[in-house]
């Protein structure tokens, strides 16, 4: 086991290098709790666990809690003051998850300089999503604890470069480094662990199993889809985004109008055109946990080597040291 592992393993409480990336829809509070009771780390996303899923913040919680005592952790995106009432809501969920004593934050987007603050007073370790190196030399510097190096690899909100590149480049930046994008069995994982990196993190490899809350035929879409069936559209939030190929995403094109390119090159304007296209974006992902006719599914290209629809402990099992 390299260093790197062992700071990560440190860091989260984690038994096995395994993050389930926070994800709308997927982060259901049995499917958070499921990887973290078999070793990984889970971590909620806060829309998710209230929007979708329907429970109040801290209940939703003490709900995980209830089903393992195993640490996860709370993921929190950035918007700065863009949206004023979501900053509020998020300051708030940050003092539940302080009061409930989650000891990880995974942060996104934005400037975390605040956030490590307060975290660093509760003893609480903090990684942010990154998806370059100039972001990433910007957020060590910030103070977080590691870095969530978001591939192209992956799904959702996906990266531009590869997991290689990031090892080259970051291999001596002296924090813990996750691959987040395309792993999908065990065969991926080893390779990245051998590169350098600290952990990963999995999203689409979670979403089929059956502790997670959407729909089968999403599920059994990921296990028929290969690599090949992956495009990028940059309608859920203003960068490129990782789904599987369907009508309903085809329809209409992948790629935002004039006005909305505009403000997504206005340093001024671009998060705004983000929130109110995530906004959008959560109306229509938000059906696809419960709806099988709506086919906005979104995966990333680890999707090829995931070949059945298991329980979170049979993956865990690939995943082990």
């Amino acid at each position: 086991m390299n260093q790197h592992v062992q700071q990560f393993l440190a860091d989260t409480g984690a038994q096995t290098p395994v993050v389930c990336g926070p994800m709308y829809p997927g982060s259901n509070p049995e499917l958070v709790a499921a990887v973290s009771e078999n070793g990984g780390l889970g971590v909620v996303q806060p829309v998710a666990l209230t929007s979708l899923y329907g429970h109040d913040f801290r209940e939703g919680l003490r709900l995980i809690k209830q089903l393992t005592d195993k640490p996860f952790g709370v993921n929190f995106t950035i918007f700065g003051g863009a949206n004023k009432k979501y900053h509020e809501q998020m300051k708030e969920w940050m003092q539940i998850s302080i009061e409930e004593e989650v000891k990880f934050f995974l942060t996104s987007l934005g400037k975390p300089d605040s956030v490590v603050k307060l975290a660093k007073d509760h003893g609480i370790k903090v990684y942010h999503d990154v998806p370059n190196k100039k972001i990433a030399l910007a957020m060590r510097d910030a103070g977080v604890d590691g870095l969530n190096c978001i591939n192209w690899r992956g799904g959702g909100q996906t990266g531009v470069q590869a997991a290689e590149q990031f090892m080259e480049e970051l291999h001596d930046i002296g924090v813990p480094l996750v691959c987040a994008g395309g792993v999908g069995n065990a065969d991926d994982f080893k390779q990245v662990l051998d590169m350098g990196y600290a952990g990963v993190q999995l999203g689409t490899r979670f979403l089929a199993t059956h502790e997670c809350i959407i729909t089968d035929s999403y599920k059994q879409a990921i296990v028929d889809s290969s690599e090949d069936d992956i495009v990028w559209t940059n309608k859920i939030a203003g960068n490129n985004s990782s789904v599987i190929k369907t009508d309903d995403i085809m329809r209409g094109g992948l790629r935002t109008g004039p006005v909305i390119n505009y403000m997504l090159r206005n340093p001024s304007l671009k998060k705004y055109a983000r929130m109110w296209l995530m906004s959008k974006g959560i109306r229509n992902y938000s059906k696809t946990a419960f709806n099988d006719d709506v086919k906005f599914w979104q995966a990333g290209k680890g999707l090829g080597n995931i070949k059945s629809v298991e329980s979170v402990a049979d993956v865990m099992k690939e995943f082990t040291l």
